[in-house]
Formats: structure tokens, C-alpha cells, sequence
């Protein structure tokens, strides 16, 4: 069995593994992949193992090669959980320490979500890869993600085509800032300006070949303010 640094976990992978430590203490047996398929809604088991691919790549959980059902051994309890483990034994677990771990020495492992451009939500976006960005980047890293910049909108920002943002989780914006905003399925990345007097959103642009995006607030849905940028040279 390979040994993992644990990394902060992302809010939907810390949600899957609260589940499967509940079906422990419940049952006392690890759940199946249709058991937490079903849990959570999701449309095939794909999306159950890029979660627990996750969960072992940052040393939360065990799963063995091979097609054996509820093999999933637990190695790290969550913050909320972690009291009820009474019985390391009964529970397969290997440690009773807290799901956060200290803090990693250089670097966060953050879930890249795919690229901010037109096209889908980022809610309906699945990810099976991380970027691994530097721990002053990263103020909240469970609420944290990155996206890839497609376009040439923000240029005057300093932010180009091929970029890597850091992007923090949110759906509250002030006037000025860079937000990740979805309009009728298409996600865009623009300034942010609420002018009361007209009741209008504004997703202003920083490019002077390209003019504002005029919205009702009822249709504009902010997924988060950019927090910083990665660029590799």
C-alpha cells in the first residue's frame, strides 16, 4: 500500500468521504460504487471512482486493484466524524488524526475544473486532475479551484489566452472584481459592476476591442472570485 501526504480536500470530495465513514459506522462494511452512485445522484459509476481516484491520491482512503466489491479501506477520518471511531479495527482504519492535515510545505493540490469559456456550467463539469499551486496563492483551499482562461477578454489585466486562474468559491461579488459568472449555461470571466440605478449587472471586459455584457441580476450567477493567476513560461 502506497503511502499519500494528505491534501485539503475539495467540499464535494469531503462530502463523499463523510459518506462512506457514515456507511462504516452504520454498517460497518465500506459502501458499493452503486450504494454512493445513488447517495449522490450521480449519472454512472465514472463519476463515483473520480472521486475516490481522489480521495486515495491524497491518502484518505485505500481501494485495491481488482474488481472486488466494498474493498475500500479507510486511512483518514473527517474533521466531523473522527469522534464516532471508537474501534480502529472495526472500521479498517490505519489512523484516528483529523481529516485537515498540516499544512503541506510547499504546495496545495487544487481540482481543475476545465476552462472558462462559453459552453457548459461549471457545476455540470467533471474533473479527474488537480493543479498543485503555491500555499500563498491559496486563502481558503476547500473552497478553491482553477480553471484554464480560453480567450483574450481580461488581456488589459494581465491575464491571457492559456492561463491558469485560482478561483475562489462564491456567489457574492463587490463592484470591480474579477468574477467567474454563468449566464444561461455559459460561463464567462469578466469585471463585475451592479448598477443599482438601472438594476443592471455589467461583466465589463479588459479589452478595448470588446464591449460590456449587460445583465438582470436574476440571470447572471456568480461561481466565484479570482483570487490569482499561474502562468507557465
Amino acid at each position: 500500500m502506497q503511502k499519500h501526504n494528505l491534501r485539503p480536500l475539495t467540499l464535494k470530495e469531503k462530502s463523499v468521504l463523510e459518506f462512506i465513514e457514515g456507511y462504516f459506522i452504520e454498517k460497518e462494511i465500506a459502501p458499493s460504487f452503486m450504494e454512493i452512485k445513488d447517495h449522490f445522484g450521480f449519472a454512472s459509476n465514472n463519476s463515483v471512482q473520480r472521486y475516490l481516484k481522489q480521495l486515495q491520491n491524497k491518502g484518505y482512503i485505500f481501494i485495491p486493484k481488482g474488481n472486488q466489491k466494498r474493498a475500500i479501506t479507510l486511512l483518514h477520518p473527517s474533521n466531523t466524524l473522527h469522534k464516532n471511531f471508537t474501534s480502529p479495527t472495526n472500521y479498517n482504519l490505519q489512523s484516528t488524526g483529523s481529516v485537515m492535515p498540516p499544512p503541506v510545505t510547499e504546495q496545495y493540490s487544487l481540482p481543475l475544473l476545465g476552462k472558462i469559456a462559453a459552453g457548459l456550467p461549471i457545476e455540470a463539469l467533471e474533473y479527474d486532475e488537480t493543479v498543485d499551486v503555491p500555499l500563498n496563492f491559496v486563502r481558503q483551499p476547500e473552497k478553491s479551484y482553477v480553471l484554464q482562461v480560453q480567450g483574450e477578454s481580461m488581456i488589459e489585466e494581465g491575464i491571457h489566452n492559456g492561463d491558469m486562474i485560482v478561483v475562489e468559491d462564491t456567489n457574492y461579488a463587490s463592484n470591480g472584481d474579477i468574477v467567474v459568472a454563468v449566464i444561461e449555461n455559459e460561463a464567462t470571466l469578466k469585471k463585475y459592476y451592479f448598477h443599482k440605478e438601472k438594476n443592471l449587472i455589467e461583466l465589463r471586459p479588459s479589452n478595448p476591442t470588446m464591449e460590456s455584457m449587460w445583465h438582470h441580476p436574476k440571470k447572471v450567477n456568480i461561481k466565484g472570485i479570482l483570487k490569482n493567476l499561474l502562468r507557465k513560461y
